[in-house]
């Protein structure tokens, strides 16, 4: 159990509600979870943690903005290195590229996948258009201004990053490669198909 310190910040002791939420949704699920158990496992009244957040889903919410939007920001100069005058024969894979940056985000993945209300579904569509934009700046994806392929392209990421990170069955490396191929084979497809169509 981690106490709240005596003499936090306003700032800091909101992080540490935060960061406490984080990993009792990630373990327990998100409606799992009451404001109770939150004050229980940072030995302080509910009335503390009610003055930095009115309910559980707004810790969600903003647990998830600040977590999305930081792994967006991690992603952002990953896809600018991919670009045609800079790759190498390593990085010449887009999706085996993102694939595993997604699989590095492990945590946020959890947390995003933790449960099923509306809050979540919303932040997981929002969060997986931002993807879908961004990979649409990649000129190597055959998948550019195509709506249906992108969703497609950013549900599967999504999850199968989710299940690899949760299933240590699965051989990720294997799966990313799998997904690459899968990926640009029917994107080809699909576009030669509505090409003679």
């Amino acid at each position: 159990m981690t106490a709240l310190p005596r003499r936090l910040s306003a700032q800091g002791r909101r992080q540490q509600i935060l960061d406490m939420a984080a990993g009792l949704f990630v373990e327990r699920g998100f409606e799992s979870v009451t404001v109770a158990d939150l004050a229980h496992e940072l030995q302080t009244s509910r009335p503390t943690i009610y003055s930095y957040f009115p309910s559980t889903e707004a810790i969600l919410d903003a647990l998830l903005q600040q977590r999305l939007a930081g792994l967006l920001q991690r992603l952002d100069p990953l896809l600018a290195s991919l670009r045609p005058e800079s790759l190498t024969e390593q990085q010449s894979h887009v999706i085996e590229v993102v694939f595993r940056f997604l699989l590095g985000e492990a945590d946020t993945l959890r947390l995003l996948h933790s449960g099923g209300a509306p809050t979540f579904q919303a932040r997981r569509h929002a969060f997986l258009s931002e993807l879908g934009e961004r990979l649409t700046l990649s000129p190597e994806l055959l998948i550019r201004r195509d709506p249906e392929l992108l969703l497609l392209l950013t549900t599967l990421l999504d999850s199968l990053a989710f299940r690899a990170v949760t299933d240590p069955s699965l051989d990720a490396e294997q799966l990313s490669q799998s997904l690459n191929t899968f990926v640009v084979g029917g994107a080809q497809a699909l576009r030669e198909g509505r090409s003679a169509g």
